[in-house]
């Protein structure tokens, strides 16, 4: 009894290990082979949504599959003269509010709300 005990914790090890794999096809945007020219994830974007509002430096980013009994979280997300906007967009002037982005940001962001979130990169494309 304890030998097949010993077999079934061993085989359930084996099967979480698989299943850890740390596999970077898993996300095909990313793979060449599927988008050649990498626009969209060419980094791991840190939010993606679309613009819910465009402020003077900054945007706030949020989910546009509202459920009227939901509530989803918004970032925001500031901009300043380092920051490249690519994509069918490419001022900041040009955002608009419904349009799809993907941003990535500077450095690690925390809960710290004196840490600003800014962004290295905005890629808007069509929705």
């Amino acid at each position: 009894m304890n030998k097949i005990i010993i077999v079934v914790h061993i085989l359930l090890v084996c099967v979480s290990l698989i299943g850890c794999d740390n596999n970077s096809n898993l996300n095909p945007s990313n793979d060449k082979a599927n988008n050649p020219t990498n626009i969209i994830n060419e980094d791991t974007t840190d939010y993606q949504g679309v613009i819910l509002e465009i402020n003077e430096s900054s945007v706030t980013v949020g989910t546009d599959d509202l459920d009227s009994e939901a509530s989803y979280p918004t970032f925001e997300v500031f901009v300043d003269n380092q920051t490249k906007i690519v994509g069918i967009i490419n001022e900041f002037s040009k955002l608009k509010v419904d349009q799809k982005v993907e941003i990535l940001v500077k450095g690690k962001w925390n809960n710290n709300l004196n840490n600003k979130m800014v962004a290295s990169k905005i890629i808007v494309s069509n929705k």
